[in-house]
């Protein structure tokens, strides 16, 4: 009696199971990926011209390139995916959570100039019956870092950086120097796996001539929360508080959250 010989599966089930694999193995690819990263800049010290903000741009871009577990997305780029959709990066900027979600970042670095100041004191000096006057300069610079995951807006990493210098070496050049040194050893994989920061309640309830300003829209390091007044949860730290209308920055400012917070900022009609 001769064994039974296997049943061999019907060929169209065969070619069903390899794309079903190969759709997997795409898939976990995909998830494998490196997360994409876009960097802005801004100069909230007031103090920084076009030339200062693109170094140090540069430079936050170069330290960025060489870090493991990311992938960076150009400034070019960036502008680029912007045109395209016929928007202009210097007007969505603020709007961090939109323009990562528009450019398809996962993570965002904020880097934010915070002092840029040059101050030069004059000195007379008399010797052997003559006088000479001599001008002594001082730059001081601080530069604040700030990786943010565009989709929950947790904060990933957090860095301060700041230089004093005497004499002609600008503080800020250095400044951005130490910063691109730090960024290029960050290895983000792990950050995404380090325990959030504790949350604390924040309520925000502005007024305007003692009345309540209800309506407006509530940024918070960018993202968008919800129109007031609020309640809300917000990481410990030191957050970025907007509140806009129509597009228009009515009142900012930078808050420290280490407990719950009460809101009660008074705006001119």
């Amino acid at each position: 009696m001769n064994p039974a010989k296997p049943k061999m599966p019907h060929p169209s089930l065969i070619k069903h199971a390899s794309l079903l694999i190969g759709a997997l193995l795409t898939a976990a690819i995909l998830h494998a990926k490196d997360p994409s990263l876009a960097v802005i800049t801004e100069d909230l010290s007031g103090e920084v011209g076009d030339g200062g903000i693109e170094m140090v741009e540069s430079l936050a871009e170069s330290g960025i390139s060489r870090a493991p577990g990311v992938s960076l997305i150009s400034r070019r780029h960036l502008e680029k995916l912007l045109s395209e959709q016929g928007l202009a990066y210097n007007n969505i900027v603020n709007d961090r959570a939109r323009l990562g979600r528009l450019v398809g970042a996962d993570v965002l670095l904020v880097v934010s100039i915070t002092k840029n100041r040059i101050t030069q004191t004059r000195e007379s000096i008399t010797a052997y019956g003559m006088t000479e006057n001599i001008v002594r300069s001082q730059s001081d610079a601080a530069i604040a870092v700030k990786a943010l995951e565009v989709e929950s807006g947790r904060i990933l990493a957090q860095r301060q950086f700041s230089k004093r210098n005497n004499g002609n070496r600008r503080a800020l050049d250095e400044c951005a120097a130490k910063m691109e040194s730090t960024l290029e050893s960050l290895t983000f994989d792990e950050l995404a796996k380090e325990t959030a920061l504790p949350r604390h309640k924040v309520v925000i309830k502005p007024t305007a001539n003692g009345a309540d300003m209800n309506g407006l829209d509530l940024f918070i390091d960018g993202n968008f929360i919800g129109n007031t007044p609020i309640t809300t949860d917000v990481e410990e730290g030191v957050r970025e508080v907007s509140l806009r209308k129509g597009g228009n920055t009515l009142w900012n400012n930078r808050v420290q959250i280490l407990k719950e917070v009460w809101l009660t900022p008074e705006l001119g009609q």
